[in-house]
């Protein structure tokens, strides 16, 4: 089967859409997460949601639901606990992968029998793309858009001086909280497609490789863009061709890309 066939398959058409919107809605989170040295919060939110789609699998309702809630309440906590002294951002998301993810494996535990729905939601299946997914990535596609169009002066300035922003007096601690609970989201948003263990790839790699590439704010968004779209596109048809889950396929494809642009960064210099 050729390229052209694969998108006249519904759910290919679906898995494509999907990787389109996270690109673009992973690329803008992304570009503020990582110059702010957080990047591991990715991880921490995506492995402590899955206590929240174990308790849905657990009780029979769509496990996104209280994923959806608890990734929004610990992105808040984060938010909130991001000035503080006592306790730092690092300390708090290793509290909370470990405490979601051992959660998760006693939940588990007591729910008899093959538990294949787990596994797709661990790595990401392309069968498992519904309708409704792709509704509700549009609809967060279209909140992130106009959140970072109206914070965007806010976010820039206090990512690369956040005393200076707040001498300014710009809405620094709404911007936070708005890019804080926003990539919780939509790191459970893209776990039917790339899984729990690996969606802070397409998060977190296409930055760090354009920042080997771009020399301006502007180079990197795009070439952020450009990376996480390509990387999952060409992801999605192998995953398909070669019957891989799509995650590890894709973060496999993100990170040869950045070894290769890291050398190519180091022979030119």
């Amino acid at each position: 089967m050729d390229i052209i066939d694969m998108f006249s398959i519904s759910f290919m058409q679906r898995a494509f859409i999907g990787c389109l919107l996270l690109s673009i809605t992973y690329g803008l989170y992304g570009m503020f997460i990582i110059p702010r040295k957080i990047g591991f919060m990715a991880d921490g939110i995506s492995h402590a949601s899955l206590l929240g789609i174990a308790v849905g699998l657990s009780i029979g309702i769509n496990p996104l639901l209280p994923a959806l809630v608890l990734a929004a309440f610990l992105g808040f906590l984060l938010a909130y606990s991001a000035d503080s002294q006592s306790v730092t951002s690092d300390g708090l998301i290793g509290i909370f992968l470990s405490g979601g993810m051992s959660g998760a494996i006693i939940i588990m535990a007591f729910m008899p029998g093959y538990k294949p729905d787990l596994f797709s939601y661990l790595f990401g299946n392309l069968l498992s793309i519904q309708n409704v997914d792709i509704y509700a990535l549009v609809a967060f596609t279209i909140f992130s858009i106009i959140g970072f169009i109206l914070q965007w002066r806010a976010l820039v300035i206090s990512t690369i001086h956040l005393d200076l922003s707040k001498v300014i007096n710009l809405p620094t601690t709404q911007s936070k909280y708005f890019l804080f609970i926003g990539m919780s989201l939509g790191l459970i948003l893209g776990v039917k497609l790339l899984g729990v263990i690996l969606i802070s790839a397409l998060l977190i790699t296409p930055v760090m490789t354009a920042n080997q590439i771009a020399t301006s704010f502007k180079g990197t968004f795009i070439a952020t863009q450009l990376i996480g779209l390509f990387a999952s596109c060409i992801g999605i048809v192998l995953s398909y061709s070669l019957d891989l889950p799509p995650g590890p396929t894709i973060a496999l494809l993100l990170v040869a890309i950045f070894v290769l642009s890291l050398l190519q960064s180091k022979l030119s210099s």
